[in-house]
């Protein structure tokens, strides 16, 4: 069994969305701290800002799963408390959204399970430098399922 999913997951979903809050409440503190009075409509749009960034940030990240593990005929997955094991025959298509960062693969399923009928994660990058080209995890999914990896969005 090899995990397949990046392991930075608490990163991404957690880490990455709280440092951007903290982020904009240190701009908010400085500009607050030496604003000009003709500016104060600024403080109000600082702090929207902050919630709508984290919302972005969360929206984008909630549905991946947490761990992908790979058994060879069958994947586990996990997200949160809910575990799920998809059969490799199970899978009808391996996408990929390279167009941000970190890229997703998504599976379609060929029926619907406790993730409903797609399944989207990091996957674990090709090298210590990250995944740019095309992904080894995603190529070898695809391989395995008997067709080739489309780079549509993985999201819908």
């Amino acid at each position: 069994m090899i995990r397949i999913s990046a392991r930075m997951m608490v990163v991404y979903k957690w880490c990455m969305p709280l440092s951007s809050l903290l982020l904009f409440a240190a701009i908010a503190w400085l500009w607050h701290k030496h604003s000009a009075p003709s500016a104060q409509w600024i403080e109000w749009l600082i702090p929207v800002a902050a919630v709508a960034a984290f919302a972005a940030q969360i929206a984008t990240t909630w549905n991946l799963a947490d761990e992908v593990i790979d058994h060879g005929d069958h994947l586990r997955v996990r997200r949160g408390r809910i575990e799920e094991s998809v059969a490799i025959a199970d899978i009808e298509k391996v996408s990929v959204e390279y167009a941000i960062r970190p890229i997703r693969v998504g599976l379609a399923l060929r029926k619907p399970g406790a993730f409903g009928r797609r399944i989207v994660f990091v996957p674990s990058p090709n090298s210590a430098f990250g995944t740019y080209g095309e992904s080894r995890v995603a190529a070898d999914l695809s391989r395995r399922i008997g067709s080739r990896v489309s780079g549509e969005s993985v999201d819908g």
